[in-house]
């Protein structure tokens, strides 16, 4: 009797281990499955942030090509003015918002003789139009266009007088978006002979610039002279306002180039 009772026990035991084992096993199934279906969404998310991407800004390819790319300036050579220096320049780089509706500005005789007006364009996605601000002062050599939207975008172009009779143009843009970054600006230097009415590229002064900003992580500042001749230069490491950390910088005007104020 004590034989048989042992032998049920066994059974009974292997039994309970059989479901056991066939629970487990349902368990891991379960999890396994589980641990798919996250992943598949995972992948179907990550493929849908790829289809949707990030825009690029039209910065990226004004600043592969600007440095080879020589500008005929249309107008009296010896009497170019900033305005037909910037329509040079946004002819040449028109794919910029703020570059076109300042060429569309200036490509007008009637309009360009205004210093203070407003474009509208049409933006192709929303299909509102978008204003853009206008503003010149030709004795000074400075103009502006400001894009009429919350985050910062425009194109200013200003430019000096050097000793051997040439011109030196500058040619500064931003194109910000919801969160600022150090590739959102670009400036352009230009060296005009009023020879040849030609508007040459300058990077060297570019480089210098870019060169000291690297020591900031987040971004830059250009703000061209209205008033004056020199440049200033601001470095932003924070936006957040317990720990901004910027420095300014001026580029010194000494009649042919600029150099660093120290």
């Amino acid at each position: 009797m004590k034989k048989h009772l042992t032998t049920i026990m066994f059974i009974a035991a292997g039994l309970m281990m059989t479901a056991c084992g066939n629970k487990a096993g349902n368990s891991d199934n379960q999890d396994s499955t589980k641990v798919a279906e996250n992943t598949k969404q995972e992948v179907t998310a990550e493929e849908e942030d790829e289809d949707f991407g990030t825009p690029e800004r039209t910065i990226v390819s004004i600043r592969q090509t600007w440095t080879d790319k020589t500008l005929k300036v249309d107008a009296d050579k010896s009497k170019a003015s900033i305005k037909d220096f910037a329509l040079a320049f946004c002819k040449a780089y028109s794919q910029c918002e703020t570059n076109e509706a300042m060429r569309q500005y200036l490509s007008d005789p009637e309009t360009a003789k205004e210093n203070e007006y407003r474009v509208e364009i049409v933006n192709p996605e929303s299909g509102h139009p978008i204003g853009f601000e206008m503003y010149c002062k030709p004795t000074n050599g400075f103009i502006r266009c400001l894009e009429e939207v919350q985050t910062d975008r425009f194109t200013y172009l200003c430019y000096w007088n050097r000793k051997n009779g040439h011109k030196l143009v500058a040619a500064y843009k931003e194109e910000c978006w919801e969160s600022v970054d150090w590739d959102q600006c670009l400036i352009c230097f230009y060296d005009y002979d009023p020879a040849t009415g030609v508007m040459t590229p300058e990077p060297s002064l570019t480089k210098m610039i870019e060169e000291r900003m690297k020591q900031f992580e987040l971004c830059y500042y250009i703000y061209l002279p209205e008033e004056g001749k020199d440049i200033e230069v601001l470095g932003v490491d924070s936006m957040e306002e317990d720990a901004c950390a910027d420095e300014t910088f001026t580029l010194k005007w000494d009649g042919m180039t600029f150099i660093w104020e120290e």
